[in-house]
């Protein structure tokens, strides 16, 4: 089964791990699946974009002075801030892009995300928990703009 290419962009709001290392993509104005798990995709998408998944988790543990969860920068340019809805070592674990949530809210254990696509999931992850990711991805964000601001 050939694999195939798939790179992060403004448009992805959410990458779902799906059964048989395949991924679901929600993106701004389409949702489809390839044959490729979501953490080959996220390595591959930092890999483009110039470094690596690792280095990615490096430079978040050192910014946020956090160990586990991180949330990465995929590209900084444009502000491509994705966190993990569990930890990553697992496979069922999603990643969502900070920037494309439009709201969520706490449906029973679940939290249910709408993104700026209009696209609603629901999550196996408490209010509290996804509320502490957003808020480590906002850090991020925050540091990651002060940064750049700094060297205009």
């Amino acid at each position: 089964m050939k694999e195939e290419f798939y790179e992060i962009t403004n448009s992805t709001c959410a990458l779902i791990a799906k059964e048989g290392n395949k991924t679901e993509i929600i993106e701004k104005n389409r949702t489809f699946e390839i044959n490729k798990s979501v953490s080959k995709i996220l390595r591959e998408s930092c890999e483009y974009y110039g470094s690596t998944l690792e280095g990615r988790t490096k430079g978040s543990k050192k910014l946020l002075g956090m160990c586990y969860k991180l949330p990465i920068i995929v590209e900084g340019s444009n502000e491509l801030i994705f966190f993990p809805t569990m930890s990553p070592q697992l496979d069922e674990c999603c990643w969502i892009a900070l920037k494309n949530i439009s709201t969520y809210e706490a449906v029973d254990n679940n939290i249910l995300v709408k993104f700026s696509s209009g696209e609603e999931r629901l999550f196996p992850l408490s209010f509290d928990a996804f509320e502490s990711q957003i808020f480590r991805s906002t850090k991020l964000l925050l540091i990651l703009r002060s940064r750049q601001n700094f060297q205009k």
